[in-house]
């Protein structure tokens, strides 16, 4: 009987090693997903998608990305930023090629929106124990609250969400002057699917706090880009920094660069909230030249 005891604790204790191993920060294993706006109001994801990319790219993890929604401000663009939808278009799709992301659907959200929902509903239900799923929140909640809405509740303990932003959080039952819009916000999906298991990450804002820099900051800190000695590496990864930092330039904010939502992308991959610069110089100058060819 002793022994049975034994064996039953040993068992349990080894299960909730699996269990929180299998889903941690940093980053080991399972599928990433993305959604991101850009295409209304803040102009950040024009920077923070090219951004985001590249880290994920430095560690070989294109094939871990099965999901990018962008543009997910669905209820409309190009009022306060006119061009705003086609710049997302440019750092999506444009990324997904430089960065090589063959394997991972981009979808724009804001031109098809039930796709949109139905294609992050779809990567929710097929997550298991052994392929659990990352949602990096970069836009309004509504998109990924519909989506986890809808998806089969018994997998939702398989489904880690990461948000840093109030804004985002909510900004569908906040809509402008001009808008008329609601939706779900996090407080919402926090109280109707956190006890169903669904894991919720709400880290520091991104943009900086009074004893952090955050990924909002001088454009200085990241001259990096057009100096590093991994330009010498290949011609490639030359032209992607040549990209990376062109992009960087759609969004200066005075005269900060504000890739900020990619410090989720950075939590992710490290486990750091308070971030910096020099974090994502450490990842891009750190990757491996022929990663994921």
């Amino acid at each position: 009987m002793k022994k049975l005891s034994i064996f039953l604790i040993t068992l349990l204790v080894f299960l909730v090693y699996q269990n929180t191993i299998s889903q941690s920060i940093p980053y080991t294993k399972g599928k990433i997903l993305i959604s991101s706006d850009g295409n209304e109001h803040d102009h950040d994801d024009w920077a923070a998608t090219p951004m985001s990319l590249a880290l994920l790219a430095a560690k070989g993890l294109q094939d871990s990305l099965v999901l990018y929604t962008f543009s997910d401000h669905i209820w409309g663009s190009n009022i306060e930023k006119d061009n705003g939808r086609e710049q997302m278009q440019k750092s999506a799709i444009e990324g997904k090629t430089i960065y090589n992301f063959k394997n991972s659907r981009f979808i724009e959200a804001v031109a098809k929106s039930d796709f949109a929902i139905i294609s992050i509903t779809k990567e929710i239900n097929t997550s298991s124990q052994n392929n659990r799923l990352y949602i990096i929140a970069a836009g309004p909640m509504h998109l990924v609250g519909s989506a986890i809405a809808r998806a089969d509740a018994n997998k939702l303990k398989f489904v880690r969400l990461i948000s840093h932003s109030n804004w985002n959080n909510n900004h569908a039952d906040k809509p402008y002057e001009w808008e008329e819009h609601s939706g779900w916000t996090l407080k919402e999906i926090k109280e109707q699917f956190e006890s169903k298991g669904l894991k919720i990450d709400q880290i520091v804002d991104q943009n900086g706090g009074a004893d952090y820099e955050g990924l909002k900051a001088p454009k200085e800190l990241y001259n990096w880009i057009n100096t590093s000695k991994i330009r010498q590496h290949s011609a490639k990864i030359a032209k992607q920094l040549d990209w990376l930092y062109e992009r960087q330039l759609t969004c200066v904010k005075k005269g900060d660069f504000d890739p900020s939502d990619a410090g989720m992308i950075v939590y992710l991959l490290t486990g750091k909230e308070k971030t910096h610069p020099d974090d994502v110089k450490q990842i891009i100058e750190n990757q491996e030249e022929n990663q994921n060819e």
